[in-house]
């Protein structure tokens, strides 16, 4: 019985997985093209004399497009930053801007991008490991020397988006021979999720995790 009541409560929280992200998105896709409808819908009924609905998410597409094709040229760049110094001249407006705007930014860049290796680290003691990906090395110029350092993100689960930056010594890094897709399913889990076998790789190089680019 203990048996059957183990391979449920697994089989359950696997479907949970699945399931509740999709319902995520699908509610937060239905409450962003309602806002958006409601936005343009009213003004295109009185243009054209009646209720189409849906016609005012294609118009939101189509001025989003129209919005990327004028900014790719040189005029509309100049345009797009002279309207970000208004913006920016406004403290309010200001802070909800760049908000929206880094948010953007992160979401759009590819895994690639955003990180490069994965890596366990001895944080926040010694003796304690924490999952983590780098997202960019650097060269730190001290008296002692010249040492290179790796910027280290390391995600509070349940959430990925948030966490805590560390600065590390290259030679303090363990780095994991598993995929940057694997490695978000462990900490979106909270380590329900995890790979069978935690391989170190021999040391920073091009692996499964992105193209390390190490600082000379």
């Amino acid at each position: 019985m203990k048996k059957i009541v183990s391979w449920l409560r697994k089989k359950f929280l696997a479907g949970v997985l699945v399931v509740v992200p999709i319902i995520a998105t699908f509610l937060a896709l239905r409450f962003l093209f309602a806002q958006i409808d409601g936005l343009f819908a009213p003004w295109i009924s009185g243009l054209i004399g009646r209720h189409i609905p849906g016609l005012g998410v294609i118009v939101t597409v189509l001025v989003v497009l129209i919005a990327g094709v004028v900014v790719s040229n040189f005029m509309g760049r100049r345009l797009l930053a002279w309207t970000e110094r208004i913006l920016g001249g406004v403290p309010l407006v200001k802070s909800i801007y760049k908000a929206s705007k880094d948010i953007i930014h992160t979401a759009t860049l590819s895994r690639q991008q955003v990180f490069r290796d994965v890596v366990m680290v001895e944080y926040p003691r010694r003796g304690m490991y924490s999952y983590g990906f780098v997202t960019s090395y650097a060269t730190r110029h001290a008296q002692d020397g010249v040492h290179r350092i790796a910027n280290v993100f390391i995600p509070g689960p349940p959430l990925p988006t948030t966490g805590v930056l560390v600065a590390l010594p290259v030679e303090d890094l363990f780095y994991l021979d598993v995929s940057v897709e694997e490695a978000l399913k462990l900490v979106l889990s909270a380590g329900m999720v995890s790979p069978r076998n935690l391989r170190e790789r021999p040391s920073a190089g091009p692996g499964v995790g992105g193209e390390t680019e190490m600082p000379d």
